[in-house]
This record gives C-alpha cells, sequence and structure tokens, in this order.
C-alpha cells in the first residue's frame, strides 16, 4: 500500500486458522458430488486468466492453477490469499501497509498482478485488499510475465479472483460458518435464485473477523457481492455486478530488533542476523502501535459484461467497470531500539536508552477510475487450418489522490520494550497540512491472440499487445505550492509478446513451450515515483517448457515446468518517495503438480517448486554493490501436500489435512 520502511522490526507470522466449513448444498447426485469434492479441475478447464481464445489448461502454453470453490471450501480458507498460497510457488506475507501481497518465481509486490474478474485496479501494494474466499468462484494463478494479456508489468505472475455468477437452471443456497485460534471467525451466507427462464440472482455476503495473535490488532472485512444474469437468448447475454468490500487489517506492524547484549531473554529459531539483532521473548505478542491504530478501507466496484455471438464463429465480449476506494492508516509504524544517549523525541524530551522510538505515519487515499474492454473472437479454417482469432482493444481512466503527514522529529515518541505503553496518535510538527500527490494514468491498449492447428496434435498459440500509456504525477509541498522538482509527465508505448507450441504426445498428455516479454513501470510503485527517477519501462523476458498429463481415466493429474526468467532495469525505493534504476534480476526454476483421486472417497493432492533468484548487476544505492546476491523473501523451496476422506464412513462429512512447507527467507541482501 505504502513504500516500505527501513528494516527495523520483524513481523511475526499469524498461527494457522482450523476451520470446520459447513456447506448447505444440493447433493441429489451423490456419486457426482463423492467424486468431484476436493479435486482440481482438471486439464479440461478454460480458465478465464489464460487469455481470451479459450484454451483449456491442457492447451495453454503456460503453468496455470486454478483453486476452485470446491478446493476452497474442502480445505477451509478464509481468504483468497490463502487459496493462491495453495499453487505451486507461491507464498503471501503481508502487512497492514501492503496486505496481501504474493510472491512467485522470485519476485513480489507489484510484479504479480492481482486483478478482480479480470480488472487491472492499479499497482497490487498501493490497491490490493485480502478478500473473502466465500465470495469467490475461484482463484486462477497463471505463472510468468503477462504483459501480452494484461498489458502490465506481472513478471513473476498474474492472479485473478473470480466472483460467483448465477445459475439460470437452479436455485443454490450456500452456507459457511468456522472458528478458529484467536477467536477468529468466518461466516458467509449466499445463493442463487432463477427469477424467470432468462433472469437470475446470485448474492453472497462473508465476514471476517479475529481477536490477532497479538492483542489489539483485531482484524475484520465485510464483504457483499450481487450479480444479476441476463440470458434472453442463448446468442446473448448481460451480467450487472457489484462488490462492495469494508475491511480493517490488523494493526500489528512488527516486534523491535534488538542488540543480543542488551536483552536477556532471546527468543530462539526465529531469525539468524549477523550483527546479532535479536527479538526479546518478553516482546513477543505485544503491539508497539498507538491505543486507536487504523488501517480501514471502504470499496465499492460496479461492473458489467456483454456477451454476444454474432454468427456461429463469430463471439463479441464487452466488460466496463467502475471503480470507487478510500483507504486510510493513522499508526505508529516503525519501532527503533534506542541504544544510547542523546535521542529526543517530537516534544523534545530525552530518550532513555532501552527504550523503543516510534514515528507517524498518516496516510488517506482516494481511488476513482473507469475502463472498458472489448474485443472479437473469430473462428475460420486458414489453408485448410483450424484457426481462432482474438483482436480487441481496452482502456482505463484511473485518478489517485493520496494524502500523507510525518512528523518533522526523527521519533514521535518512545514507549517501554517490555511493556509498551499504547500512548494517543497525536498531532505533530511538520505532520499538518498534509502533504498531497495527485495521480492520473490513462491507458489505451490494443491486443491480438491467435492459435493455429498446424495438425491434429501441434498448434502454435501466439499474442501480441501494444500499448499507449500517459502518467501525470503531481506533488504539493504543505503549503498547497505545486512542487516542479519532483512532478512529471510520462508517455510509454510497451510492445510485448508470446509464442509457443503445444503438442499433444497422446490426448491427455501435452508437451508445451513459451517465450513471453514484460514491461512494466518501476518496481516500487507508479504511484510514488518522482521526476527524474526513470525515463524507460522495466523489461523482462521468460523461457518456459512444460508437461501436462491426465492419468488413470482422469484420476490422476500431474504438471511440470521450467522457467528462466531474466529483469533488466529493475528500480529500488531509495525513499518514501523515490525509487531507482538498480540493476537486472533472474530466476530460474522448476514447479511440479498433482492431483490423484484414489477411488470415490480417497484423494490426494500435492506440489513442490523450487526457485533459484538472484540479481544480476546491481547497486541499490550508490554505495553498495549487490551483484550476485540473493533475492530477499524468496523461499528456495515450498511444498504443499493434502489428504481427503470424503464423505467418511458413507456420512455426510469430509475429513481432511494438508501440510505445508516454505524454506528459509533472507530478509536483506546476501551473498551465496
Amino acid at each position: 500500500m505504502r513504500p516500505s520502511r527501513p528494516l527495523k522490526s520483524l513481523l511475526l507470522a499469524g498461527l494457522p486458522l482450523l476451520s470446520f466449513p459447513a456447506i448447505a448444498q444440493d447433493q441429489s447426485a451423490a456419486d457426482e458430488y463423492i467424486t468431484a469434492h476436493g479435486q482440481s479441475t482438471g486439464l479440461n478447464a478454460t480458465p478465464a486468466i489464460g487469455g481470451k481464445l479459450g484454451l483449456t489448461i491442457q492447451h495453454s502454453p503456460a503453468s496455470i492453477s486454478v483453486i476452485d470453490q470446491k478446493l476452497i471450501s474442502t480445505r477451509g480458507y478464509a481468504q483468497a490469499e490463502q487459496a493462491a498460497d495453495s499453487a505451486s510457488g507461491v507464498t503471501s506475507g503481508g502487512s497492514p501497509g501492503n496486505p496481501a501481497q504474493l510472491m512467485m518465481r522470485g519476485f513480489g509486490g507489484n510484479q504479480i498482478l492481482v486483478l478482480r474478474d479480470g480488472f487491472y485496479f492499479g499497482p497490487t501494494t498501493m490497491v490490493n485488499r485480502p478478500l473473502n474466499a466465500f465470495n469467490l468462484e475461484a482463484v486462477e494463478v497463471l505463472k510468468g510475465p503477462s504483459s501480452v494479456l494484461y498489458g502490465q508489468g506481472a513478471v513473476g505472475g498474474t492472479v485473478d479472483m473470480r466472483t460467483r455468477s448465477p445459475d439460470l437452471e437452479h436455485a443454490h443456497l450456500d452456507a459457511l460458518v468456522s472458528y478458529g485460534s484467536f477467536n477468529s471467525w468466518n461466516a458467509g451466507i449466499g445463493g442463487s435464485v432463477p427469477l424467470s427462464k432468462t433472469l437470475a440472482l446470485r448474492s453472497d455476503f462473508s465476514r471476517t473477523s479475529s481477536d490477532g495473535y497479538v492483542s489489539g490488532a483485531n482484524p475484520h472485512s465485510n464483504d457483499w457481492t450481487t450479480t444479476l444474469l441476463w440470458r434472453p437468448s442463448p446468442r446473448f447475454s448481460a451480467q450487472l455486478g457489484m462488490d462492495y468490500l469494508t475491511d480493517n487489517l490488523s494493526t500489528y506492524y512488527g516486534t523491535p530488533l534488538v542488540p543480543g547484549s542488551a536483552v536477556q531473554d532471546p527468543a530462539g529459531g526465529l531469525l539468524q542476523s549477523s550483527k546479532n539483532f535479536v527479538v526479546s521473548r518478553s516482546s513477543l505478542w505485544r503491539t508497539y502501535n498507538v491505543a486507536n491504530p487504523r488501517a480501514s478501507s471502504v470499496n465499492a466496484t460496479p461492473t458489467l459484461r456483454l456477451t454476444w455471438t454474432l454468427k456461429d464463429h463469430i463471439t463479441l465480449h464487452d466488460k466496463a467497470y467502475f471503480v470507487y476506494a478510500k483507504r486510510r492508516w493513522d499508526n505508529a509504524e516503525a519501532y527503533t531500539y534506542i541504544g544510547e544517549t542523546g535521542q529526543i523525541d517530537a516534544s523534545g524530551a530525552s530518550i532513555a536508552p532501552g527504550r523503543i522510538g516510534r514515528d507517524r505515519f498518516y496516510v488517506y487515499q482516494n481511488q476513482h477510475q473507469v475502463g472498458d474492454s472489448v474485443d472479437a473472437r473469430v473462428d475460420s479454417v486458414f489453408r485448410g487450418l483450424k484457426n481462432r482469432f482474438v483482436i480487441g482493444g481496452d482502456a482505463y481512466y484511473l485518478r489517485f489522490v493520496r494524502n500523507r503527514g510525518f512528523p518533522d522529529a526523527t521519533y514521535a515518541d518512545s514507549v517501554s520494550l517490555t511493556s509498551p505503553e499504547g500512548g494517543a496518535l497525536g498531532t505533530f510538527e511538520g505532520e499538518i497540512p498534509y502533504r498531497k500527490s495527485p495521480t492520473t494514468m490513462v491507458d489505451a491498449g490494443l491486443f491480438l491472440e491467435d492459435t493455429l492447428s498446424l495438425t491434429p496434435r501441434l498448434r502454435l498459440v501466439g499474442g501480441f499487445r501494444y500499448d499507449w500509456l500517459s502518467l501525470d504525477r503531481q506533488n504539493y509541498n504543505q503549503s498547497g505550492q505545486f512542487n516542479t522538482s519532483t512532478s512529471f509527465k510520462g508517455h510509454y508505448n510497451p510492445a510485448n509478446f508470446r509464442i509457443g507450441p503445444v503438442y499433444d504426445i497422446l490426448p491427455e498428455l501435452s508437451v508445451y513451450g513459451v517465450y513471453t516479454t514484460a514491461e512494466d513501470p518501476p518496481g516500487s510503485n507508479l504511484f510514488i515515483a518522482n521526476k527524474g527517477q526513470f525515463s524507460r519501462l522495466s523489461q523482462s523476458r521468460q523461457g518456459e517448457i512444460g508437461l501436462k498429463a491426465c492419468a488413470l481415466s482422469g484420476r490422476l493429474v500431474t504438471t511440470l515446468s521450467l522457467f528462466d526468467i531474466r529483469r533488466s532495469r529493475v528500480l529500488v525505493q531509495t525513499g518514501q518517495d523515490s525509487v531507482s534504476t538498480a540493476g537486472s534480476q533472474r530466476s530460474r526454476g522448476v514447479e511440479a503438480e498433482a492431483d490423484w483421486r484414489l477411488d470415490r472417497h480417497w484423494s490426494l493432492s500435492g506440489n513442490v517448486a523450487y526457485t533459484d533468484a538472484h540479481y544480476g548487476t546491481f547497486y541499490p544505492d550508490a554505495s553498495t554493490d549487490a551483484s550476485g546476491h540473493q533475492v530477499p523473501n524468496v523461499p528456495a523451496v515450498t511444498a504443499n501436500f493434502w489428504a481427503i476422506w470424503s464423505s467418511a464412513l458413507d456420512l455426510p462429512v469430509d475429513l481432511g489435512t494438508g501440510m505445508r512447507y516454505v524454506s528459509a527467507r533472507q530478509a536483506t541482501l546476501r551473498t551465496p
């Protein structure tokens, strides 16, 4: 959501939530329910995230994972990020300032594109919010660059949160209640009802809440989604949707790092530090924030989708949307151990050694965005070869206003390390009036996609996209005066493509290869980049090969992929509102997934991924050479495993267990 801060505190990981979903569904077809429950959608699914060609997972030259609502409910995922985590090589770990962050293939933050029903709402770390999984039909994950599909960088991958759709044929009622550690609740109710033969309505409401694993940091969210579907004929449909989300994130910003020599009770097993920093055991499970913190938002998104089949071989699609969002932060976020005399707070009082100096952070965001996307899909025969071609364009206008205030003093106040008092948020010199930074983005893109069947077994899939991106970044001083030294206007024209063959060795065994390019705005955040920090976009390219197979009459589904990504002109954050060019990064790895339905009751599934991510030539600042260093926050190995016993003892009860492994990660730059 905001630029990251220097490493002054360690963010503790939350404990897993044990949930017991209770879902009311139509189970009249018992056999169908038993065999499908807890399984992936298989290789015949056609996820929207794979592009507009309507290709199945098997015939898409990319690594795609779909975590549908059946898997979400079976595994008890409360939020969409937990579902995305289950895909191979995907990890998450946000903070109240940058919630719902995802990492994959050696990249994170704004190099992971997060969509909502295929719509882009801005830089991930600035606008993304945790979403309640109950309201979703599926969480779809596409690995690797996707500029050619969505016009954004998305170097590491793309995640699309797909909401549930109405059913014209049947009425459905779904309900969920779960309870977990720290008084954590997850509840939802919703359903679909046909209003006539051509009209259906779907509405879902969910709420999550928790006391938090640290006292006083109690997050909660409410999500309401409603969709009206009108299909007057098989050739035309219109879908009007509304998503309304309110939330208040956890306001726990971490535990201070202190010198090992300063405490008698270091907590073991949490971190290793070359400078002997530790976490005091007495500080665990304590919040160092103020007594009245806030990290809240209101988000409203109406959408309209139209599908019109002109002829049997020509289909038109149009998607329009509007976004309104308001986000607020009032916190103390950086906690610094004071090890010597001479430090003072904002009131001029001396801070005694051994205490924790705190800052203040005030950020208020308002966002308005309107956009539309239209495309035509044409099926034809080209010189005796089957061909499907998509041509289209999209555009959006985004207005983002960010007000922020920071005290002039290095430390606003201080608190005890062992018994931190909350204290008032307060007002400080230099904080008010707030600095104002309006940003306007206008983007228009033209895209092409094509799949050509060269033989009954071999097809070639390709795509191209060209964008016209305009950025107007304005900064105003506290006096209201326009800051010409940091404000700027930029115009950029990224052009990207992908090309790759897919070959069916057997009807249910395919191999593929793909080469993809990408260009993206500054690696920190387009909304906080200032004048002179970049004149060109970062560039990336990926080579990937893989295998997808289905065996044992469809009961075993497995995929394997190997990738190599190189990104140049990587930008890093150098201040609250500044970034600079640092160098390049390379990521290589392998990912494997498997789902095995042993019989009508038992199923096993799992995945494993290995990622090697290092910087090339890399200078995060003028005095630091980090060339060849490992990329921070990237685990080398991740693995997941689940076992499900469906309809245990022929009762309407499912039992399951899951395990997750994430290897150690570096918090700062480190040599191999």
